[in-house]
């Protein structure tokens, strides 16, 4: 029986638009596509979810403008703005106290860094329904690192067959599952609901 539901939050409660982001600033598709290899298609894109800074770190940033050199003024607005980047989906809060409401615990397990992260917790009208959360930048590292997941398990007492993950990225449900956990990958809340109705989650 399912007790637990375990949540990612970019794409799952809020959309990482960071390409509308960069339309609306107008750039065209060939300077998008050179901000975003430079950024968000970079593996050290992963970094800055682990950072404990206040702010992103300087070093940090040097490294994504050495990327493409040309376009370094864009790159380092792009990366200050990009808490910007995310706004949350209209049925986040519903979602989340409907599960509440029907029993069930609701826990957060997201890369974000610190940085980021304040602006999320200030913003998002999600935060106070949730029985807790783990965030990359607390133990530094990053799903699907498996430290993320055995750290949740530990903080919470969770049983993992008692339990469900969904997260848009493929990589991180796989990592997931060795340790027991139903997962689920989120393409849309539709899909999603219909996915929890099979495991018998009432929602």
């Amino acid at each position: 029986m399912i007790k637990v539901i375990i949540l990612d939050i970019g794409n799952v409660l809020v959309h990482f638009g960071w390409k509308k982001y960069l339309e609306k600033q107008g750039y065209d598709e060939d300077m998008i596509s050179r901000i975003a290899h430079a950024t968000v298609f970079n593996p050290l894109w992963k970094e800055l979810d682990r950072s404990k800074s206040e702010t992103i770190p300087e070093e940090l940033k040097d490294k994504f403008c050495a990327m493409d050199p040309e376009i370094t003024q864009d790159i380092r607005k792009y990366i200050d703005h990009s808490f910007e980047v995310v706004w949350e989906y209209d049925y986040a809060v519903d979602f989340i106290k409907t599960l509440k409401e029907n029993g069930y615990l609701v826990y957060l397990l997201s890369n974000y860094g610190k940085a980021n992260f304040k602006y999320a917790k200030e913003n998002f009208k999600f935060f106070p329904y949730v029985d807790g959360q783990v965030i990359s930048y607390e133990l530094n590292h990053v799903k699907p690192e498996p430290e993320i997941y055995q750290y949740l398990i530990e903080k919470y007492h969770i049983k993992p067959k008692e339990a469900v993950f969904l997260d848009d990225m493929k990589e991180n449900i796989e990592a997931a599952k060795p340790f027991g956990f139903h997962t689920i990958l989120f393409t849309g809340l539709e899909n999603a609901i219909g996915k929890l109705n099979e495991l018998g989650v009432n929602i």
